[in-house]
């Protein structure tokens, strides 16, 4: 058996099915109420109007008798009224009206009742046939009058109405089944059209992306979304890929000064105490790396940010600054703190030293001797707090700032001096936990002209 197209079987046209037959039903109702209401209204009062008629033909009886109600038929008769009449005597002979006789179905009848005639009720196969409503009063010695009414006028517009009734609902239903369709068909080929890139994906095409119309509707949103997920993969894909490059690059220096180290150690039978004092430098080196990856993953999980307190900075920083200005003294770097007091955060003590030591770290070794680093603890216009360090150094291209602050990312010419690359991601990861901006900016210049120096910034927001 030939399956449906995959349009009919989604849930939008089941959905729409649905819908359209609620709304035909509810159309089907509507119409039925407007059928009662005019239709229905028609029928009643012709009802009311031979009543009428059959109450005025019964009070003459009360007032002449038999002759009276003969009378009052034939001249009702003779005037040409829409009404038609018959009055039968005790034997059913025909008295008087302008009906030949009674109608078919009219024995027995007590109430209203509706039957066919042609004009003059003729057997005049070319007169055509109408429809009327009548009803029967038996008076005594078996005297019997027929008075009924022409409907054929408003059986043909009840008949309309009711038609139209059936087309609307029929209609109602039609369309919605096409809509339903054809929305359907349009929603299943969006959707396929994901289904597609995520088979692409899978397939290893990690440059493929969702379609979008921007109508801004939820399936353009999911579009969105799901494209904004693919490049966040693609770049952790990119970024994993370039991490293993760079541990292999980083560690592959230590580990091999550590076999040259021993081989000759071995070779020349030389004092092994400094061979091990320096192996274990290199080990101190690896370990560092390791252990800065691990707490770079155990911050971007979110694992600390439930023990965040309210503190003021200014003694943490205080602190650091006391630390890292004799050093820039004995290494030729002036060192500049502007530190203001009473300030909140919320942070974390150990993590805030941590993300600050590496700043300073970098700004001391990208710094020339004769250079100076800054560090300062300020509030901004907006209530919210910032620790920043500023260098003179040569700087990084606007290019490039946001590059390295990726895991192991470090720029060609730095290549040379020591270290992993894993310090500004560190402070990446800390001032995210932190829900704090990281800026990097330009500096302050570097003293002979070759560089522009570097700005980096933690901006936490107002407590």
């Amino acid at each position: 058996m030939k399956p449906l197209p995959a349009f009919l079987r989604t849930t939008t046209f089941r959905i729409t099915l649905f819908v359209a037959f609620l709304f035909s039903l509810s159309t089907f109702i509507l119409l039925l109420f407007v059928y009662q209401s005019t239709a229905g209204a028609l029928s009643r009062q012709a009802d009311i109007l031979l009543t009428q008629e059959i109450n005025a033909l019964s009070s003459l009886y009360r007032v002449s008798g038999i002759n009276g109600v003969n009378r009052g038929v034939v001249e009702r008769s003779a005037a040409n009224s829409t009404y038609l009449y018959l009055f039968t005597g005790a034997s059913g002979e025909r008295v008087s009206g302008n009906l030949n006789g009674l109608p078919a179905n009219a024995a027995g009848k007590s109430g209203f009742f509706g039957f066919t005639y042609r004009s003059g009720f003729s057997s005049d196969a070319g007169d055509a046939e109408r429809r009327a409503r009548a009803k029967i009063v038996r008076l005594p010695n078996n005297y019997l009058l027929l008075v009924a009414a022409d409907i054929e006028e408003q059986a043909q517009i009840s008949g309309k109405i009711a038609q139209a009734m059936w087309i609307g609902a029929i209609l109602v239903l039609v369309l919605g089944v096409a809509s339903g369709a054809l929305i359907s068909r349009r929603f299943a080929n969006r959707v396929e059209a994901l289904n597609a890139v995520a088979r692409d994906v899978m397939a290893g095409d990690m440059k493929r992306r969702a379609p979008r119309n921007y109508t801004n509707d939820e399936l353009d949103e999911l579009s969105s979304n799901l494209n904004r997920m693919l490049s966040r993969i693609e770049s952790l894909m990119a970024a994993s890929m370039y991490a293993g490059d760079s541990i292999a690059h980083d560690l592959r220096s230590p580990l091999t000064r550590m076999r040259a180290r021993l081989e000759q150690a071995v070779r020349e039978q030389d004092d092994a105490g400094e061979v091990f004092s320096e192996t274990l430098k290199d080990a101190d080196e690896l370990l560092s790396i390791f252990n800065s990856i691990q707490r770079i993953s155990r911050l971007e999980s979110g694992e600390q940010r439930s023990v965040f307190q309210s503190i003021d900075p200014a003694p943490l920083v205080e602190d650091i600054a006391e630390l890292y200005g004799p050093l820039c003294e004995e290494q030729d770097r002036g060192f500049e703190c502007e530190i203001e007091t009473g300030l909140q955060i919320k942070a974390d003590k150990g993590l805030i030293a941590q993300a600050v030591s590496n700043l300073l770290d970098n700004a001391v070794k990208y710094t020339d001797p004769g250079g100076g680093v800054a560090l300062r603890l300020r509030k901004c216009r907006n209530g919210s707090v910032e620790i920043s360090v500023t260098d003179t150094g040569p700087g990084v291209p606007v290019e490039k700032r946001q590059e390295i602050l990726k895991r192991f990312v470090r720029l060609e010419d730095s290549r040379s001096r020591q270290g992993s690359g894993l310090g500004l991601s560190l402070v990446k990861a800390i001032a995210e936990i932190h829900s704090a901006e990281l800026l990097l900016e330009d500096g302050a210049g570097s003293q002979h002209g070759t560089g522009k120096g570097l700005r980096v910034a933690l901006v936490f927001p107002r407590t």
